[in-house]
């Protein structure tokens, strides 16, 4: 533009526009920036532009998505007042039939309804007032489910008259209305919201109105047969005027429908065949149905006949059908649409994009380069400061194990410059690390970099080669494509100092309370009580409260020998502590408050105050007997658990060669020598389980008819006395632990046959036996049930009457050579079994032993599995042995892999825990468990399998134990085992067991419904 030109231009401009604006023109038209404006303007015309299209278009996406959302919360909304309808139909028509079809049919209606709820909640989720009606009308519904339908299925409902039937639907349309009224109110405000922002014109399209008329079209069929029926049922004729406007609505909605559908022909045809399906129906089931009840003839022989069932589900297909082609063909519209109004947002974009980048691409790519620059300079800086100055150690490594940088700290600590240990090993700082089971091991760089993401205890060593305790956090990352690893290292000398500290008193706290187990008194210096333990309320009879205040003499009563006595009423004494003092014996026998007598020993030292003087006494005392009854108890229980141990080696490689050999070999003979002289050392094993005391029977159903013989000819073979059993043909079944009573009526069998060392007839009567309640009892001491009785009488010497009510005391004998312990053991083992054993004896004419077990009598006694050879016994699955003898966790898996299983094997609860994890995570979960009771390291099977719950809550774990004093083995399924073992074991039964659990966790759980209500 000339000179001339461009001054003209400028003068043109009216004197109104201020001097700033002015000059701003002027230099916008000036040839400098003339292009860059020109270009600005285009951009900005561009951008507008594009702007406009992308708000057109997104106005009207927006508008699609809420004409779909109605259309879909409509249709719901519909289909769910239908499914209300429908259940209220199947509920009616099981009253009206009683046919059981209507429930699997209520059933399957109500979980589509459940479904489409739980879509329309889904849908409501930024609507809460909405959804929250929603969930009323859930509730509302489901209520009415639960409460009136299904009692009625089920058989449980309680209408039974006419007018009672009349009133339950009346009151279950009431409340079903509400929740109809809830889902209408939702569709109408949904149909507000769509006409005020979109518009009517948009929502008077075909498919919407379709749509919408179907599901009512639909529940106009639903409510004509409901009401039909609730008219049979009460012959109300409410139901009969609403059965009349239902049939109104149908020709209504389907001539709208027809309109609609004029120029389709093949819905046309759809909604012809709806309507002569629906007059075939009113003809031949409704009107007939109706006129019958109106007339008051049977209905039964009309309401049989399935015609008008069949043609209702006819209707409501063709409609479904229907429906189903509508939806595809207004979703296939919509789709295009948005396809469409997607590519021309596109297509407009892209061009925008286009221009507005080859405009700024080169200013902006300056800039984002300064500004990248920037921050990486400025986070550097940062990174630097936070290393350098963070007070734990980091050291970074790379692959191989080598050290790449050092912060100060870890200079610090290590005692040495990052010059002189870059490029060393990390393995010369850290040598030695714990494993997963607190074992120091050296460090395997392959294996240390497997504890990524971990914190790992390890021991740090210096240049000087100074080691001490570090925790090491180590983590992965990827730089310029090569991995690194940050170790995180602290010092923990001082905590694991203070840990040991604590652990160290809590130890001595723990010894301190532990050793409290001796009862202690202590008096003031009257001789009256200020406190007393726990263990002197027990030896003594008398609650801390109650001996509180009260002399020692009348709590603390011991009987001392006559020349003490003596001593002590010729002695005189300042105050009774001193008499306490000096005249008390270290043994005397205690008498508790009820009567009870121990055997104990004590110690008396004075409480002295400040000036020295006696201000009191303490008395220690203990129950010798008590003690040495548990030390016997103790020792005998842990020989019988490593007897049994041996014994579950011997047997099963017994039992296992028996299953691996021909039945017709020599050898089976031999094996089942062994195998009998096994089961006896069992036996012997488990006496000396039952004189521990506190190991609870491990129960089954039994008979006692065999029991009782095998076990009295037993212990008769080669005496000189017979036997005469008298046993019931009836015998009630028992719960009882075998072994055990076999162990009570032997120990009875030979104190009778001691009792007559010249021979005699041993009496032994089972028979049936039934307690009354408290008024009729006839027995003492027994509560109300079913028992079997056992006597045992024998013809001996019998008992002295001072003696009779003693013979069940531990340790009390009337033979040279006894110990005491035979009655003791049998009252132990009838207690354990909730039952009673009372004796009756009178001198030179014998004595007679009564047990009362009691009885299951309406309880199968389970037949005896007995297994032919391997085959019956084979599985698969994979299976883990955690036993810490070597011999057993041999066998097993020798045992369990002939059979078919995958078998591994630990030692020790934590062994067999982590082991369990591995392959759980690896996919290669164990199906089957086998823990042992007792295991060394302090953590036995019952922990872990709690933790192994944690872990997997359907582990599937059996016990396993030669051990009985704990009530794991007996109730194992309190305690989350799935089946239980008893050392010694067989092979069968290990095979059987494991075969059983395995089995019983593959099985999958339905619940079970009774169905026997209806039909």
């Amino acid at each position: 533009m000339p000179q001339s030109d461009r001054e003209s231009s400028v003068e043109n401009v009216p004197m109104l526009i201020p001097g700033v604006l002015r000059r701003t023109l002027a230099k916008l038209v000036s040839s400098a920036h003339l292009v860059l404006s020109g270009t600005t303007a285009s951009i900005l015309v561009i951008i507008f532009l594009g702007s406009l299209f992308v708000f057109v278009a997104l106005r009207n996406h927006h508008r699609d998505e809420i004409r779909a959302r109605t259309v879909q919360l409509t249709r719901l909304s519909s289909l769910i007042e239908s499914d209300i309808s429908e259940l209220e139909n199947y509920h009616r028509g099981f009253l009206l039939t009683h046919r059981s079809q209507y429930f699997g049919l209520f059933q399957e209606r109500r979980s589509a309804m459940k479904k489409r709820l739980e879509e329309l909640n889904v849908r409501l989720l930024d609507n809460p007032i909405q959804r929250k009606r929603v969930i009323k009308a859930q509730d509302i519904v489901l209520r009415w489910a639960d409460q009136v339908a299904q009692p009625a299925f089920l058989g449980q409902s309680s209408l039974n008259m006419a007018s009672d039937i009349s009133f339950a639907l009346k009151l279950s349309n009431a409340s079903l209305d509400q929740a109809r009224w809830i889902l209408q109110s939702l569709k109408d405000e949904e149909q507000i919201l769509l006409s005020q922002r979109v518009g009517e014109q948009e929502m008077a399209t075909q498919s919407t109105q379709i749509l919408d008329s179907l599901p009512k079209l639909e529940r106009a069929v639903i409510e004509m047969n409901k009401e039909k029926r609730g008219f049979l049922l009460t012959n109300d004729n409410g139901f009969l005027e609403t059965y009349h406007r239902s049939v109104e609505n149908f020709y209504r909605y389907h001539a709208y429908l027809t309109i609609l559908a004029g120029d389709a022909p093949r819905r046309t045809q759809l909604l012809n065949d709806i309507r002569s399906n629906l007059e075939r129906w009113l003809s031949s089931c409704a009107l007939p149905e109706i006129n019958s009840k109106q007339q008051g003839r049977d209905i039964n022989a009309i309401i049989d006949n399935d015609q008008g069932e069949q043609l209702i589900n006819k209707i409501q297909r063709a409609i479904a059908e229907f429906q189903r082609n509508e939806l595809a063909s207004y979703d296939a519209g919509s789709i295009a649409a948005v396809r469409h109004r997607i590519w021309s947002t596109i297509g407009l974009l892209t061009l925008v994009l286009v221009v507005a980048l080859l405009i700024s691409s080169n200013t902006y790519s300056l800039a984002l380069v300064r500004r990248n620059l920037s921050k990486l300079g400025a986070a550097e800086i940062r990174m630097r400061a936070i290393i350098e100055n963070i007070l734990d150690g980091m050291i970074i490594i790379d692959r191989a194990g080598t050290i790449t940088l050092m912060n100060p700290a870890a200079e610090k600590l290590f005692g040495c410059s990052k010059h002189e240990m870059l490029n060393q090993a990390f393995l010369t700082l850290v040598p030695q690390a714990y494993n997963t089971e607190a074992d120091l091991q050296l460090v395997d760089w392959g294996e240390f970099t497997k504890r990524t993401g971990t914190t790992v205890l390890a021991v740090g060593r210096t240049r000087k080669y100074v080691t001490f305790p570090i925790e090491i956090s180590l983590a992965k990352m990827t730089v310029d494509q090569c991995t690194l690893y940050v170790a995180m290292i602290r010092d923990v000398t001082e905590r694991k100092r203070f840990e040991r500290e604590i652990a160290a008193e809590r130890e001595n706290l723990a010894v301190t309370l532990r050793s409290i187990g001796d009862g202690v008194i202590t008096t003031d210096v009257q001789g009256k009580i200020i406190m007393i333990n726990q263990a002197a309320e027990t030896l003594t009879g008398w609650t801390a409260e109650e001996a509180k205040g009260q002399p020692l003499k009348s709590v603390f009563k011991i009987s001392i020998d006559l020349a003490a006595q003596t001593r002590a009423q010729r002695s005189t004494y300042r105050n009774e502590a001193y008499s306490l003092l000096l005249k008390l014996p270290s043994n005397a026998t205690l008498v508790s408050r009820d009567g009870t007598e121990h055997l104990i020993e004590q110690v008396v030292s004075p409480i002295r105050d400040r000036r020295n003087e006696v201000a009191g006494v303490v008395l220690v005392f203990r129950d010798i007997i008590e003690r040495e009854h548990k030390q016997l108890g103790l020792l005998a229980g842990g020989i019988a658990h490593d007897f049994n141990n041996l014994l579950t080696a011997i047997m099963g490689n017994i039992s296992l060669a028996s299953l691996l050999i021909p039945a017709t070999d020599e050898m089976t003979t031999r094996l089942a020598d062994a195998k009998n002289a096994s089961m006896r050392a069992r036996d012997l094993a488990q006496q000396l389980l039952t004189f521990a005391r506190g190991g609870a029977p491990i129960k089954k159903t039994t008979s006692l008819t065999r029991l009782v013989q095998d076990t009295v000819s037993f212990c008769l073979r080669g005496s000189q006395s017979r036997s005469e059993c008298d046993l019931e043909d009836k015998l009630w079944p028992t719960e009882i632990d075998p072994g055990q009573i076999s162990q009570v009526i032997a120990n009875l069998v030979v104190n009778a046959e001691q009792a007559m060392p010249t021979g005699g007839t041993l009496h032994v009567t089972c028979e049936n036996f039934r307690q009354g309640s408290a008024e009729k009892a006839t027995v003492q001491d027994l509560p109300p049930g079913e028992f079997v009785m056992i006597t045992i009488r024998d013809e001996g010497v019998g008992i002295s009457e001072q003696n009779l009510k003693r013979i069940f005391d531990p340790y009390f004998t009337t033979k040279p050579k006894g110990n005491g312990l035979g009655l003791a053991t049998a009252y132990s083992i009838v207690k354990h079994h909730k039952g009673l054993i009372t004796v009756e004896s009178e001198v030179n004419k014998g004595s007679a032993f009564t047990i009362y077990l009691p009885a299951a009598a309406h309880v199968a006694i389970p037949e005896e599995t007995r297994f032919a050879d391997a085959k019956e016994l084979s599985g698969t699955g994979r299976v883990l042995i955690v036993d810490d003898e070597e011999a057993i966790r041999t066998l097993v898996e020798f045992t369990l892999t002939h059979l078919g299983y995958e078998v591994c094997s630990a030692a020790s609860a934590l062994e067999g825990i982590e082991l369990y994890r591995q392959r759980l995570e690896a996919g290669e979960r164990f199906d089957c468990v086998i823990l042992d009771l007792t295991l060394p390291g302090g953590m036995g099977g019952r922990d872990a399998l709690k933790l192994l719950l944690e872990s997997d809550p359907s582990v599937n774990a059996i016990v396993s134990s030669g051990y009985a004093m704990d009530a794991t083995m007996s109730h194992y399924q309190d305690f989350g085992f799935r089946g239980v073992i008893t050392k010694p074991y067989e092979a069968a039964e290990l095979g059987h067991t494991v075969r059983e659990v395995i089995e019983s966790g593959r099985i999958k759980v339905v619940p079970d419904l009774d169905l026997r209500a209806v039909g």
